[in-house]
């Protein structure tokens, strides 16, 4: 009888080691397969696209980082003149700019008149600005004594402001650190026109240090823009001397519509668009007083 237990426990404990062993015989495929299917996903063409798209991702810059100029996007919605322009940001805020490092010559100056090369300056500023997307670049001062931003334009690659100069429409000139970024770069541009004589360096002496001077000779029979000639050239060669002032008419009105008394902080600085001999004068004439 005990013989009999004894192998009847026998015979269980093999029935448990083989079930047992046929268990984990069976777990030993599936863990194969599910490794073999990871390995599947993994090589699939859905996973490489899904890597790929990661990868793209990365390393493909946006459409804004594609498309955008240097310095703050803008649009520009007005040309005053050669070297003054409004634009408008993306924000809807619209700002009055004053490029950088350059001088154009007048147009609108109410007792010097038309300068040489003012019209042309203006209208190849307003050609090729006039509704443009354009970059603003500042400088480390943002703003001049009449709130107007100081500015660097860009059309894609190219700086206008050293456009201008480029094409003998501007001279370098309120160089005030620290807005010097580009400097020695503009006067190189400069030596260059005035080498080639083109623009306002085809009038002898009249781009100067200190403005433009109206009554110096014209050096050549026609004024040329890069090797072309003015339109302006063809309907007068002959060069107005401005009025000057009589009396002891020294208050200088700027374009920004604010007269400087002599002795004010910013009277040397200024560059007067006209002179008044009367505060009285001055503001008949729509100018206030400066503030400082």
């Amino acid at each position: 009888m005990r013989e009999k237990r004894r192998k009847s426990l026998t015979s269980l404990i093999v029935l448990l080691l083989t079930a047992l062993l046929i268990t984990g015989c069976a777990h030993a495929p599936s863990t194969g397969q599910t490794s073999t299917d990871s390995g599947q996903k993994t090589g699939s063409p859905a996973a490489k696209q899904e890597d790929s798209s990661s990868n793209d991702v990365k390393t493909t810059p946006s459409r804004d980082q594609t498309s955008a100029v240097k310095g703050m996007p803008a649009t520009v919605t007005y040309v005053v003149d050669g070297d003054t322009l409004d634009v408008k940001f993306k924000n809807g805020k619209t700002e009055r700019i004053r490029m950088l490092l350059i001088d154009t010559p007048e147009t609108k100056h109410p007792r010097l008149g038309v300068q040489p090369f003012g019209p042309e300056s203006s209208k190849f500023t307003k050609t090729q600005l006039t509704g443009k997307k354009v970059g603003v670049e500042l400088d480390v001062s943002e703003r001049d004594k009449y709130g107007r931003l100081l500015a660097y334009i860009w059309i894609g690659k190219q700086n206008f402001n050293q456009l201008l100069l480029e094409k003998g429409l501007a001279r370098v000139a309120y160089v005030y650190p620290p807005n010097t970024k580009y400097v020695d770069q503009f006067r190189a541009t400069q030596e260059k026109a005035q080498k080639a004589g083109v623009g306002i360096w085809s009038i002898e002496n009249y781009a100067q240090q200190d403005g433009f001077h109206a009554n110096s000779k014209a050096s050549t029979a026609n004024r040329t823009v890069s090797g072309g000639t003015s339109p302006a050239s063809k309907q007068n060669n002959q060069v107005k001397t401005p009025e000057k002032p009589k009396g002891s008419c020294n208050i200088k009105g700027n374009q920004s519509g604010i007269y400087h008394m002599p002795g004010g902080q910013y009277y040397d600085r200024t560059k007067a668009e006209v002179m008044f001999c009367s505060e009285a004068e001055a503001q008949k004439a729509g100018y206030r007083k400066s503030q400082r």
